[in-house]
C-alpha cells in the first residue's frame, strides 16, 4: 500500500513540474506577443528565447507526453521569433511532419513561412503560407494571407499580392498592398486604400507599423508627385490614430519631399506643424533647421541670409540632436555669404548657392556678380551659362553678350555644341583652382629611365655581326641525381 502511495505521489509531482513548465512556456509567449503589439522587439525577442528554452525541456523530459507536440510547435515558434531561424528550421521541418494536430501544424507553418520571408526566401514562404489559407481559425487565415502576400510582392506577383494582402487584418498587410498597388502602375487606388480603417485604429491598443508605412508615401511620392503623396499623407493622419512621434516623423518626411520637388510654401507649413506638434522632440528641432533652409533657398540676395544664419547660430548654441543640422547648414551659408578674395572662392560660393544650398535666386545672383566683377576671367562665359537656366528672363541679353564678348571662349563655342579641346582644359583648370582635382604628379621614374646594369661607353674590342645576335646557350636537361652505390 505505501508502495502504490508513494509511486502517486511521484507521478503527481512529475506531472505538477511538467504541467508547470509548459504553463511557464506558453505564458512567455503570450507576453511576447503583447510586446511584438506594443513594438517592444527586444522585448518579445527576448521573451520569445525564454519560451523556447523552457518548451524544449519539457519535449526532452516528456517526449510522449499528450502536450509534447505542442511543445515541440512553441520551441519552433520561440525560436523563430527570437530571431534564431537556423535553429527553428529543422524543429519546425519536424513538427509540420510528424504533429497530427491541423491547428498546432498550422502554427509551424506559419512561422516556418516567416522565416522563409527573414532569410528572402519568398517561395519557400509561400509554400509553408498558403495551406493556411483553408485553416478554420480566422486569425491563423488573415497571418497566412499577410504573409503569402508579402511573399507575392517579394517576387513580383502583383495581382497576387493586392488579393492575398487584401483579405489580411495584419498590421503589416495595409500598407504591403498599397505598395503592390502602387508597384502595378494604380497609385490612385493606393491612395484610396490609405483612409481604410486600419485594424486596432493605428493606435491605442495596436501598434503603428511606422517602418512598414513610411516607404508607401515615398513611393506615391515617386510614382504621382510629391502633392498627391501629401494629400494622401493628410487624409490618412486624419483617419488614423497615430502616435504624435510617429505623426511628427511623417510629416517632417512630407515636408522634405515638398521642399526638393520645389513647393517650398507647403514645405514651409509641415515643418511649422512638426514643431508645434512636438516643440521639444529631435524632430521639432529638425523642423526649425529645416523651416530655416526654406527660408534661404528663397533668397534673392546674400544680405537675406542674414536672418537665417542669426536664426541658427542660437539653434546650434542650444544643442540637441537638431544642433549637429543647425550648424551644418550655418557653416555652409558662411561660406556662401562670407566667400574668400580669390576668383576660385567666388564662383564656388555660387556653386555652392545652386547645387547646396538650391537657392536658385541666390546662384544666378552671384554667376552674374563674378561675371560682372571679373570679366577678364577665363570662367566668366562659365558663370554665365550658369546663370541662363536661373534667370530665364535674363537669357536673350545674357546670350548676346556671350556671343559678343566671349565668342572665341571654348564655354560659348561648347553652348553652340561646338567641341573643343580647349574645353577640357578649361574645366581641368577650374577643378584645380576650384580644390576638387589634385594635379597630377608624375613620378621620376616616368621621365628618366630606369638604370641598367652593365658596361658603360663604347665597347673596346670589336663586336661582330654573328656575335651581336648570338642568343645565349640554353642550358641542358639536370643531371639526375647520384645514387649511394654510385658516389665514389
Amino acid at each position: 500500500m505505501k508502495r502504490v502511495l508513494a509511486l502517486g505521489l511521484l507521478l503527481t509531482a512529475v506531472g505538477c513540474v511538467y504541467y508547470n513548465g509548459m504553463w511557464g512556456a506558453k505564458r512567455l509567449a503570450r507576453d511576447a506577443r503583447r510586446f511584438e503589439s506594443n513594438g517592444q522587439d527586444a522585448e518579445a525577442k527576448l521573451a520569445w528565447a525564454r519560451a523556447a528554452e523552457k518548451a524544449e525541456s519539457v519535449v526532452v523530459r516528456h517526449p510522449r507526453s499528450r502536450w509534447a507536440d505542442e511543445a515541440l510547435v512553441l520551441q519552433g515558434e520561440g525560436r523563430a521569433g527570437s530571431g534564431d531561424c537556423v535553429g527553428a528550421a529543422p524543429i519546425l521541418a519536424g513538427a509540420m511532419t510528424k504533429v497530427d494536430d491541423a491547428a498546432l501544424r498550422e502554427r509551424a507553418q506559419l512561422a516556418a513561412a516567416a522565416c522563409a520571408l527573414a532569410r528572402g526566401d519568398p517561395a519557400g514562404a509561400g509554400r509553408d503560407a498558403m495551406p493556411v489559407l483553408q485553416s478554420t481559425d480566422a486569425r491563423r487565415r488573415s497571418r497566412a494571407a499577410e504573409l503569402a502576400g508579402r511573399a507575392a510582392l517579394a517576387r513580383g506577383d502583383l495581382p497576387a499580392a493586392i488579393d492575398l494582402l487584401g483579405r489580411s487584418r495584419a498590421p503589416s498587410a495595409a500598407p504591403g498592398r498599397a505598395l503592390a498597388l502602387i508597384a502595378a502602375g494604380r497609385p490612385d487606388e493606393a491612395a484610396t486604400a490609405l483612409t481604410a480603417p486600419m485594424p486596432g485604429g493605428g493606435g491605442g491598443g495596436g501598434r503603428f507599423m511606422e517602418a512598414d508605412w513610411a516607404p508607401v508615401f515615398d513611393e506615391l511620392a515617386a510614382a504621382a508627385g510629391a502633392a498627391v503623396a501629401s494629400r494622401a499623407l493628410a487624409r490618412f493622419l486624419l483617419e488614423q490614430r497615430i502616435p504624435s512621434g510617429a505623426r511628427a516623423r511623417l510629416l517632417l518626411a512630407d515636408g522634405d519631399r515638398l521642399r526638393t520637388a520645389g513647393a517650398l510654401d507647403s514645405a514651409a507649413a509641415r515643418y511649422a506643424a512638426v514643431a508645434a506638434l512636438v516643440p521639444d522632440s529631435a524632430e521639432g528641432g529638425r523642423a526649425r533647421v529645416r523651416a530655416l533652409q526654406v527660408q534661404a533657398i528663397t533668397a534673392a540676395r546674400v544680405e537675406d541670409l542674414a536672418v537665417p544664419r542669426a536664426a541658427l547660430e542660437r539653434l546650434g548654441q542650444a544643442g540637441g540632436a537638431s544642433a549637429l543640422d543647425a550648424r551644418g547648414l550655418l557653416q555652409l551659408m558662411t561660406r556662401i555669404a562670407a566667400p574668400g578674395e580669390s576668383d576660385a572662392d567666388r564662383f564656388r560660393a555660387a556653386e555652392l548657392a545652386r547645387d547646396s544650398l538650391g537657392a536658385p535666386r541666390l546662384a544666378a545672383r552671384l554667376y552674374l556678380d563674378f561675371a560682372r566683377l571679373h570679366p577678364t576671367s577665363l570662367f566668366a562665359p562659365k558663370a554665365m551659362i550658369a546663370a541662363l537656366p536661373l534667370s530665364p528672363a535674363a537669357a536673350d541679353s545674357l546670350l548676346a553678350v556671350l556671343d559678343s564678348g566671349y565668342a572665341t571662349s571654348p564655354y560659348t563655342q561648347a553652348l553652340h555644341g561646338a567641341a573643343s579641346l580647349a574645353f577640357a582644359a578649361a574645366e581641368d583648370s577650374l577643378a584645380l583652382a576650384l580644390g576638387v582635382r589634385h594635379p597630377e604628379s608624375r613620378a621620376l621614374g616616368s621621365r628618366v629611365a630606369a638604370p641598367v646594369p652593365g658596361p658603360r661607353g663604347p665597347a673596346l674590342e670589336p663586336v661582330f655581326p654573328a656575335e651581336r645576335g648570338a642568343a645565349p646557350p640554353r642550358p641542358g636537361p639536370p643531371r639526375p641525381a647520384l645514387r649511394p652505390e654510385d658516389r665514389p
